[in-house]
């Protein structure tokens, strides 16, 4: 998959709102990349395609944000912010685990290279990199990207 590139906030925003379209439900986004290049603008854009208007905060000091949409296939969003985590077992302890499976559940993990080992490997890796002060690239790749597209 070739990467994106963003210009800016508004198409780092658009570019999440243009792939949560294409999601079915059962997926785990897992999300990484520097501080301020766009995950959380990104996965912005992906809750307000299931509930627009809504206000996002990211939940760096709650840990887990859950959104319920009356969407015909997706009915759980989980925003998920490790950043304030320092090691696996705080980051097991929240039992994401028990959602990784469920079909009509979206995973969004902001930092997911914070998890190591408990990170599924049935994912969608979304990597961004600062390219420079307003442009960002993001690549997504995942065995299942085929499907998404």
């Amino acid at each position: 998959m070739p990467s994106i590139i963003s210009k800016n906030q508004t198409d780092t925003y658009n570019r999440g709102r243009e792939y949560a379209s294409k999601l079915q439900g059962g997926e785990i986004l897992a999300l990484s990349g520097p501080l301020g290049a766009g995950k959380t603008t990104f996965i912005k854009g992906a809750v307000n395609y299931f509930l627009p208007g809504k206000r996002v905060l990211s939940p760096t000091f709650i840990i887990v944000r859950h959104y319920y949409p009356q969407h015909s296939l997706i009915k759980h969003l989980l925003h998920v912010d490790l950043y304030r985590l320092q090691d696996t077992v705080q980051i097991q302890d929240l039992g994401l685990d028990e959602f990784f499976a469920l079909p009509q559940t979206v995973v969004l993990i902001e930092w997911a290279d914070r998890m190591g080992q408990l990170l599924p490997q049935r994912r969608i890796d979304v990597n961004f990199k600062i390219r420079s002060a307003n442009t960002r690239e993001i690549l997504i790749t995942s065995p299942i990207w085929k499907i998404m597209k």
